[in-house]
């Protein structure tokens, strides 16, 4: 169990759903327009020990994931569609058998907020970022 486990969780369930990662690790700005819609992007926050014992060490990490959604009409619609396409990033994240499947094991997954904001406040092109903040639960084995 450790830390590299996250990222590739998170690729995997968003690629699952059909989305494509914009892989520059720190700057979501530089989104090509042509993959944007239906783009993410995670980060990873500052990670807090929360447990030790003997052998390992509890960790939480938490994950900024920005999906992108464009195309729409109206605000409105780019609203209400991202508000139904959220739900099924966070139940495909949340469901317990993708995480205590997936190798190194991951022992919690946990959605701390979700907001929706505009990509772009000087565009009219209905482009809005969903921004999740998912808590991944993981151990550091600390003795051999």
């Amino acid at each position: 169990m450790s830390l590299t486990a996250v990222r590739p969780y998170v690729t995997a369930r968003m690629t699952e759903l059909g989305y494509v990662e914009h892989t520059d690790p720190f700057n979501d700005q530089n989104i090509p327009s042509a993959i944007i819609d239906g783009a993410f992007h995670q980060a990873m926050l500052e990670i807090s020990g929360v447990e030790k014992n003997n052998e390992a060490q509890g960790v939480e990490v938490p994950v900024r994931i920005k999906a992108f959604f464009k195309g729409y009409r109206t605000p409105e619609e780019a609203l209400d569609q991202s508000i139904v396409k959220s739900e099924e990033i966070v139940v495909g994240m949340l469901r317990a058998e993708n995480f205590f499947n997936f190798s190194p094991a991951i022992t919690g997954v946990f959605l701390d907020s979700l907001s929706f904001e505009p990509y772009d406040e000087e565009s009219n092109d209905n482009t809005i970022q969903v921004v999740f903040v998912f808590r991944f639960k993981v151990w550091i084995c600390v003795q051999n």
